[in-house]
């Protein structure tokens, strides 16, 4: 699968490590991208603006408008949240700051190309078990219908924004009733249960990282009311969002430390 970076020249080098055997890695100019999307036929975008959000912005727009099947991670220098809301409502995938930490940043690009792997290879049926235990779209894709998995990939595109029964059943091709019986037969759920676990899901992920906000994150998965977020992620996740932030907050802490003993306790056998 081809992963693209749009960067100036400069950052090229930050991103080589996504050089696989699984994965081809691409790399071009914002002036660039337009002719090296359609070359390299790209799977999956890295679209870093470095401190220039604007242009960024406005070139994510026009890929989604030309490309909207495309998943992009948009990355920046700015900290700013305007710039994290702005990204996700012109139809990022994910967000990253810079400096990124590049196993977070890998680790989401694995999820994303494994989701449009198994797109195309159409697996086994699937059923609702791990969702929500893995938040990954492999594990939702496989030999369903073309029109919910289409359905299903435009879900996961536009989380940030609002989505009602009336056009996930557009995008299906046929009337609401037939859509939601037919998703839920296949799904195991109704098709906006599905859209409010994806977006709870996605909320999860993005407040594993120190640098977000609960109110961005929310903003950022479609919900404009923060407590209409809190009550929905309370239900999905059996506690309230800052509790859920605290609470990797101090795994994250305790795994550090834990690390950090049995370097200290390898160097004391080592010296023995």
């Amino acid at each position: 699968m081809a992963i693209l970076i749009i960067a100036d020249k400069g950052f090229h080098k930050l991103y080589r490590s996504f050089s696989s055997k699984d994965h081809q890695v691409f790399e071009c100019t914002p002036r660039e991208s337009e002719k090296s999307i359609k070359t390299w036929q790209a799977d999956l975008i890295l679209l870093d603006c470095g401190a220039d959000v604007g242009n960024g912005v406005h070139l994510l727009k026009d890929i989604k408008v030309r490309y909207p099947g495309i998943p992009v991670i948009f990355l920046t220098d700015v900290g700013a949240e305007d710039a994290v809301l702005r990204a996700f409502k012109s139809g990022a995938r994910d967000f990253f700051r810079k400096p990124v930490n590049l196993f977070e940043l890998q680790e989401t690009v694995d999820g994303i190309l494994s989701a449009r792997k198994s797109t195309r290879e159409n697996r086994r049926p699937f059923k609702t078990e791990g969702i929500h235990k893995t938040g990954l779209l492999k594990k939702l894709i496989s030999s369903q219908p073309a029109h919910l998995i289409h359905v299903i990939n435009y879900i996961e595109d536009n989380l940030s924004t609002p989505i009602s029964l009336d056009i996930l059943s557009e995008k299906a091709g046929v009337s609401k009733y037939h859509f939601s019986r037919v998703f839920k037969d296949h799904i195991g759920m109704s098709p906006m249960k599905f859209l409010l676990s994806r977006r709870i899901t996605r909320a999860k992920e993005l407040l594993k990282r120190e640098d977000t906000h609960i109110s961005t994150v929310a903003s950022s998965v479609g919900f404009n009311d923060l407590s209409s977020f809190t009550v929905q992620f309370k239900k999905f996740a059996g506690m309230t969002p800052i509790k859920f932030k605290l609470s990797k907050r101090k795994s994250k802490k305790n795994f550090q430390k834990s690390k950090k003993t049995i370097k200290n306790s390898k160097i004391f056998i080592d010296k023995k």
